[in-house]
């Protein structure tokens, strides 16, 4: 195992470590997926249009194909067909002064050069001869290739998919996509005071993972997540760590018993269980120098990436927000093609284009695509003054943010309450020396 006797990181090393171990380490992959289930996925390599778009030269507006000048010939009656008919299709071909009916999207037949709107057609009693003024060339004519041309590129490597994107892809005749595998997480909720369900009693607290931490997973585009509660016993919590469906995971996530005293035994176990991976395991920092969630444990087992966070509440979630977003990120950036490890000060060293990776002075600035932004660091303006409360720790604080980037905390942000993270649009990112008022402040959306 590699180890210091007692590696205490910044929040920013910290998050620059957990990157880095998921990107020498972690387990990359891809999958093909149909485009009814792409939603939410991240493409791994790029989309190309198989086929024009549109495919076919067709009519923009109901009317008559034209060819020469007017008046024309008509070569059949406006369009019509039987239930079912697929009279889009009809095509043909005109000679000078022809016309024939057309719909909108229609296939224009051959030679057409132009299209006559029906409201400014006029039609001779018999139905064989059509008036109207002379249309410019290629009016109301929609080009075959006009949106994309065969094998252009529809959707580029690390595009999260939408129902947007997913119905353009359709339209081009796309299928399946390959996309990134998202890491597959365990979360562990430790702690024999937990309940789940009803009001909790007195001595007992009601569990506020279960529910919260898969969705916010998901919503950044991890894998499966499987939670469970786990007893404060040594023998459960070993028994966690060591099963095969524990060390199949990407991610392992237990909550509670990240201390020191003689009670928590998740940092017992995590270290005891890194120690024995040997030369592949690794304790990456032992506490974070942030408030909340200084406790916070994060280790590498091969493969895998060990967080052991606080069992507060508030707490808890900032250490997902702030270690487990980036970690999910980079597992995803890794197999995106095209992907290059760096920072953004062009040093070489793992993490770059990965938000989370970075220090205050700015790398999260290379952030590649909106994919991250759950991970990225973004920067406002402080509303009001935040005293130092620690020299050696930062602080996360909720706030809400206007629309002119003004960022204003909200109460409750005690590391076991919940008011403010509910209530807040983002986490302040203050320093230990504090912000004065109308200050820059660095944040992590929420």
């Amino acid at each position: 195992m590699t180890e210091s006797p007692d590696r205490i990181l910044t929040w920013f090393d910290a998050r620059d470590a957990v990157v880095s171990a998921v990107l020498s380490h972690g387990r990359r992959g891809t999958a093909t997926v149909g485009v009814d289930e792409a939603v939410g996925r991240t493409v791994a390599s790029p989309v190309l249009s198989p086929t024009d778009v549109p495919h076919y030269t067709s009519s923009a507006m109901d009317g008559y194909a034209v060819r020469g000048a007017g008046p024309w010939r008509l070569l059949a009656a406006p369009v019509e067909g039987p239930a079912g008919r697929n009279i889009h299709r009809a095509g043909g071909t005109l000679g000078p002064g022809e016309a024939l009916p057309v719909l909108t999207g229609s296939l224009l037949p051959d030679g057409a050069e132009a299209v006559v709107r029906s409201e400014d057609a006029e039609v001779t009693c018999d139905g064989r001869i059509l008036h109207a003024a002379q249309p410019e060339p290629g009016r109301d004519i929609r080009p075959a290739g006009q949106e994309r041309s065969a094998g252009s590129l529809l959707v580029e490597p690390g595009t999260r998919l939408t129902a947007r994107h997913v119905a353009m892809l359709c339209t081009a005749g796309v299928d399946t996509v390959e996309v990134t595998r998202g890491p597959q997480v365990v979360c562990a909720f430790t702690g024999n005071e937990v309940v789940h369900s009803g009001v909790p009693g007195p001595g007992e607290v009601r569990d506020a993972f279960s529910v919260s931490f898969p969705a916010l997973l998901r919503s950044w585009g991890s894998g499966a997540v499987t939670t469970e509660s786990v007893a404060d016993d040594p023998v459960a919590v070993e028994y966690l760590l060591r099963r095969p469906s524990t060390l199949d995971a990407d991610i392992v996530v237990v909550t509670g018993g990240s201390g020191h005293s003689g009670q928590d035994f998740a940092r017992r176990f995590i270290t005891r269980s890194v120690r024995d991976a040997g030369a592949d395991g690794q304790i990456l920092s032992t506490e974070v120098r942030c408030r909340p969630g200084h406790p916070t444990l994060l280790a590498r087992r091969g493969s895998q990436l060990i967080v052991g966070a606080p069992g507060n509440p508030f707490a808890a979630h900032v250490a997902l927000h702030s270690f487990v977003a980036p970690a999910v990120a980079a597992f995803i950036a890794a197999g995106t093609e095209g992907f290059e490890e760096g920072t953004a000060d062009g040093t070489g060293t793992a993490g770059a284009g990965v938000p989370g990776a970075g220090t205050p002075e700015g790398r999260d600035a290379v952030t590649p695509s909106t994919l991250f932004a759950p991970a990225a660091l973004s920067t406002g303006v402080c509303a009001v003054e935040l005293p130092p409360l620690n020299r050696d720790r930062i602080r996360l604080v909720p706030a809400r943010i206007g629309a002119d980037g003004v960022c204003s905390p909200v109460a409750g942000a005690h590391s076991h309450m919940l008011t403010g993270y509910a209530t807040g649009d983002v986490l302040l990112v203050v320093p230990a020396s504090g912000l004065a008022a109308g200050a820059e402040v660095q944040f992590l959306r929420l």
